[in-house]
């Protein structure tokens, strides 16, 4: 049966030739469009999900009373103290990302800013997959260093980078791990990693920042098991007060899960999102198949009369609707995975500039679950869309009616197709309105005189041997060496 279903479904498509064209092209890219918008939806949703034990891991937040701000930075000292008295805290790491070191191999020096230095932790708490080498030898060696794989790639080639030297500011470091990337949906974008008590070796440094006023860090603890978010932040917050002396500034607690969202911080080095602009895009990427689907709709039941004699003449020998109804609905189905083998080939090529539009880095990997999870939700999406209405329409037809000469469709049906019409271009109004809306103000953005020459105006750090003393007066011999 279902095979003699497909079979008629294969001909009627091929006999019907151009309309199964735009249907199927329209389909394509409508689902196309739905798919990329998905992958970056769910890219946004599931930020920082890859960590093995997410749940239990939170960054730090200091609430400072005067002028209302909140840091996601703390002192240097908190990590320490808050792991020796606070029980519910089995780990904790240090991060620091400020410094843009220059790195000097084969004499071709280069800022890094995507560079962080780590405690030693910081690989136990969050997961990294290591290709070579691994966290012990990093945690043995101050001079140490773990490259991602494409930051191995890039300075060394295709050579194992393990054991090899990197010249960073004025001191070597060696290899002793290579990390795959990070994925697009991490907030650890970070391409290398030096042990942090590497840095704090300057004692100038260290002594400034072992003052409790001072927030430079930013702080993750990892709990032992699932704690009670506003319990474990006064533990926290009494901890600093007893240590600090501060008894206005409190401390909270950020899950690593909601990190992403977080819109109360004056700034931040890591990418946030909004939740609002996913809404916004999932809405779009609904409306993008729906206007698809409607136009299947649409043709299918406007070249109705065309099929109505088959239809009467299957149920004068016999066809019950039903068998009509599968029939149309195998129809809709063949046309949804054509569509689909189509959108596979398109996403191949719209992948790369949708990468560089979003800055994102997709992959259509074929074995990956989510990846067709995606396209399944939308490959189902567009069947309940396209294909009910259609077949319920066409397996309705009356024999007698259709060659008597009698009007095929009902007024009812028409007044139904000429809503979707107004719909779908009710629709296609509003997108096209607001793409020119948001081009003109980027286009408005780009090509305003900001009133000074961009292209002559710099920002470059100071290397970390500079002390606060020296550096008036090294800034004014760069300048003056500029001049």
């Amino acid at each position: 049966m279902f095979k003699n279903y497909f079979k008629t479904a294969w001909r009627s498509l091929w006999k019907n030739s151009t309309t199964s064209v735009i249907n199927i092209t329209g389909l394509s890219v409508g689902m196309t469009a739905a798919i990329l918008i998905s992958l970056w939806v769910q890219n946004e949703m599931n930020f920082d999900n890859n960590h093995k034990d997410a749940n239990n891991i939170y960054r730090v937040t200091t609430n400072l009373k005067v002028n209302n701000w909140i840091w996601e930075t703390s002192p240097l000292l908190l990590a320490d103290a808050v792991k020796k008295e606070v029980p519910e805290v089995e780990k904790t790491a240090r991060l620091y990302d400020g410094n843009w070191p220059v790195f000097n191999i084969n004499n071709n020096a280069t800022y890094e800013k995507k560079c962080a230095y780590v405690d030693d932790d910081w690989f136990n708490i969050f997961h990294y997959a290591f290709i070579e080498g691994n966290a012990a030898a990093f945690a043995q060696d101050l001079n140490s260093i773990i490259l991602t794989a494409s930051a191995a790639k890039k300075y060394f080639g295709n050579r194992n980078a393990i054991g090899t030297t990197i010249r960073v500011d004025s001191m070597s470091y060696i290899v002793k791990g290579v990390v795959e990337d990070a994925p697009p949906n991490s907030s650890f974008q970070y391409t290398s990693f030096i042990p942090l008590a590497n840095l704090l070796k300057d004692k100038d440094r260290r002594a400034n920042d072992e003052q409790w006023e001072n927030a430079n860090y930013i702080t993750f603890i990892k709990t032992r098991s699932a704690s009670n978010e506003n319990v474990l932040a006064k533990k926290i917050t009494d901890v600093f007060a007893k240590n600090s002396g501060d008894k206005e500034t409190t401390i909270s607690l950020v899950p690593l899960k909601a990190m992403h969202f977080e819109t109360e911080i004056q700034n931040s080095v890591f990418v946030h999102g909004s939740k609002t602009t996913v809404y916004i895009f999932i809405v779009l990427a609904f409306l993008l198949l729906l206007i698809a689907c409607i136009n299947y709709v649409n043709l299918t039941t406007a070249k109705a009369s065309l099929r109505a004699k088959e239809v009467s003449v299957r149920k004068m020998i016999g066809a019950k609707r039903t068998h009509l109804f599968y029939q149309f609905i195998t129809e809709s189905v063949l046309v949804s995975i054509i569509s689909l083998v189509a959108t596979l080939a398109l996403l191949q090529v719209c992948l790369p500039v949708f990468n560089t539009l979003t800055g994102k880095v997709f992959e259509l990997p074929l074995t990956s679950i989510d990846m067709w999870l995606v396209m399944g939700i939308t490959l189902l999406a567009a069947l309940l869309l396209n294909s009910i209405y259609p077949a319920l329409v066409l397996s309705s037809f009356k024999p007698l009616n259709v060659f008597r000469g009698f009007t095929i469709l009902k007024i009812k049906d028409s007044y139904f197709r000429k809503s979707l019409v107004t719909l779908q271009f009710t629709i296609s109004v509003m997108l096209v309105t607001g793409t020119l809306i948001i081009y003109k103000q980027m286009q408005f953005i780009q090509q305003t005189d900001p009133g000074y020459n961009k292209s002559q105006v710099l920002t470059f750090p100071l290397p970390p041997n500079v002390s606060n003393e020296n550096k008036s007066a090294f800034i004014q011999t760069i300048k003056q060496n500029l001049l």
